[in-house]
């Protein structure tokens, strides 16, 4: 079976900073997603709403701007071609802005939607032949979008604040040494945890523990977990113990993000579940025959 690998060309045409590993993950997941396989390539750009609105003109024949242009070039592999070629998508910044606003939610959220929207079109979905495939095309794109594992949610200033109050909440009469966590869930919702200790050490459970026990506990499930983060009584920045760490690989996916913070919070180690835990143990290995 050949694996996927997706690369990227991004340009940036405005002046607005945005995270290149956004569409890159989005591409890749995408694809994942369509159970494609195989080296593929795609362009994509960010413009203004004058730049694209001179695109659709000219390509498209409407003279104003879209949140959105897909310019196919190939969604097969070309003989003595390394990879394929998918074309270009092109994004509108302003219109994107717009739409997030209307929405109430993170500008990143509005382009990886509309990059899946893109990729859909190069494989042949489209909205304007039916009804039906239009149903079909955005059910795809929520369920694609709802399965990326990227921090669209995490307001880092009240995660802080959350991991605080979780550190305040520690039961630690013997080490006296307290950790707060934090899960963050897609509804935007903060569950706090620490750690409890008990005169039997070994029944002790550490706050990240805490915090993954609850948040499943109350019917979340792993696709639900957007982050982690973490706080110690420390100076240093105290990452998970082998225990929690085989808990998130578990109860979380591989690519969430995870937030560290010493005691002052003026040190931080931002990484990923699989960052901490690299081929970690899983219910494919338990299974395996």
């Amino acid at each position: 079976m050949n694996k996927l690998s997706a690369n990227i060309d991004f340009l940036n045409k405005t002046r607005v900073k945005v995270d290149e590993k956004l569409f890159s993950e989005t591409i890749t997941h995408t694809l994942s997603y369509l159970k494609k396989e195989g080296q593929y390539v795609l362009s994509v750009t960010i413009v203004n709403s004058k730049e694209m609105q001179k695109l659709n003109r000219e390509y498209k024949g409407k003279d104003a701007p879209t949140d959105v242009l897909t310019f196919p070039y190939s969604s097969e592999k070309q003989e003595d071609e390394p990879f394929i070629d998918l074309g270009s998508v092109i994004l509108c910044h302003d219109i994107c802005k717009k739409e997030a606003e209307k929405r109430n939610e993170n500008i990143l959220k509005t382009y990886a939607l509309l990059l899946i929207h893109g990729i859909l079109h190069i494989f042949g979905y489209d909205h304007h032949r039916s009804k039906s495939e239009e149903k079909e095309m955005f059910s795809l794109q929520e369920k694609i979008l709802d399965t990326l594992c990227y921090d669209f949610i995490t307001d880092m200033k009240l995660m802080k604040k959350c991991l605080k109050e979780a550190q305040s909440r520690a039961y630690t009469p013997y080490s006296h040494f307290n950790v707060g966590a934090v899960v963050v869930t897609k509804d935007g919702k903060y569950h706090l945890g620490c750690n409890i200790e008990n005169s039997a050490y070994s029944v002790a459970c550490c706050a990240e523990r805490v915090a993954l026990f609850k948040v499943i506990s109350q019917g979340y499930k792993k696709e639900d977990i957007v982050s982690l983060g973490c706080i110690t009584s420390s100076s240093n920045i105290g990452t998970p113990c082998g225990v929690c760490r085989q808990a998130m690989a578990e109860l979380m996916n591989l690519k969430c993000p995870v937030y560290i913070f010493n005691n002052d919070m003026d040190k931080k180690l931002f990484t990923t579940v699989e960052g901490l835990l690299p081929y970690s143990f899983s219910s494919e290995d338990l299974f395996a025959k």
